[in-house]
């Protein structure tokens, strides 16, 4: 039951942007602008709620509730990009191939395993993870 729980707050979480979004968009349209910006490429990868806070690796994953993360992902995309993951505040961020879902490759926490959308994180922060990933591999 506690799992039900948990994703069920989630999902409330989840609809409550999802309706928030589509006014904003609705509001951009009206006023001209019709392409969506890069911040919601993560929203059009994730439509309706697929992979939403994903962990490539299911050994790897946040400790807080699904609620919680999906709150702090949805912050960090309505503030200025950061160099840390929006769901534990860490910095040790590496760049992963392969990943089994859209996007194939991208910024993964190598502390609580949250793929972190690109739009959250500075310029700066996404080539440091590219240059993990090379340490890394090396």
């Amino acid at each position: 039951m506690a799992a039900l729980d948990e994703l069920e707050e989630a999902r409330a979480v989840w609809l409550t942007y999802e309706v928030e979004f589509a006014e904003r968009r609705k509001k951009e349209k009206h006023d001209g602008l019709r392409r969506p910006g890069s911040v919601d490429d993560w929203h059009r990868l994730t439509w309706g709620g697929f992979g939403v806070a994903w962990c490539d690796d299911p050994a790897v994953h946040p400790r807080e509730p699904l609620a919680e993360v999906l709150r702090r992902l949805i912050a960090a995309l309505e503030r200025e990009p950061g160099s840390a993951c929006p769901v534990c505040g860490r910095e040790r961020l590496a760049w992963k191939y392969d990943l089994d879902h859209e996007p194939s490759a991208g910024p993964v926490c190598t502390d609580c395993g949250i793929l972190v959308p690109r739009p959250v994180l500075t310029p700066e922060a996404l080539a440091d993870a590219r240059r993990a990933r090379l340490l890394v591999s090396a």
